[in-house]
């Protein structure tokens, strides 16, 4: 079986994230896993083993702004991203970084920030208002 690609955004991206470990442990070969607004999923140890076990996945992690969800659960717990996140402040026209620090939490993207409650940066990715998809459902 074939899936070309599982996206996700904030609880749903870190449910993505483990859903794709699931599959591809089942023999379900996936092309793409894209996630925006991701908590953190697992440990350390958990994002190297992500890394190296599904190398061939595409694993964009996008970040905006000062996302709070992005900070959560805290590193002092434990807690690390996977691999790799791309990271844009304003709006993606303004340009985008790609941020590729081993430990995949990038002091030069969304690491900067300390946990924040711009709900608006959860809610806001690549110029779509989920907050506005989801009240309106």
């Amino acid at each position: 079986m074939f899936i070309k690609s599982v996206l996700g955004h904030g609880l749903g991206a870190a449910l993505a994230t483990h859903a794709v470990a699931h599959l591809i442990k089942a023999g379900v070969r996936i092309q793409l896993l894209e996630t925006y607004g991701s908590p953190r999923v697992g440990n350390k140890e958990f994002s190297a083993w992500y890394q190296t076990v599904y190398p061939n996945v595409l694993k964009p992690r996008v970040t905006h702004g000062r996302d709070p969800v992005v900070h959560l659960p805290p590193e002092d717990l434990g807690f690390r991203h996977i691999q790799t996140e791309i990271f844009y402040q304003g709006s993606v026209s303004q340009g985008y970084k790609i941020c590729n620090d081993e430990r995949a939490e990038d002091k030069n993207c969304s690491d900067q920030y300390f946990a924040d409650i711009n709900y608006v940066d959860h809610g806001t990715y690549y110029g779509i208002d989920f907050n506005g998809i989801i009240l309106t459902c």
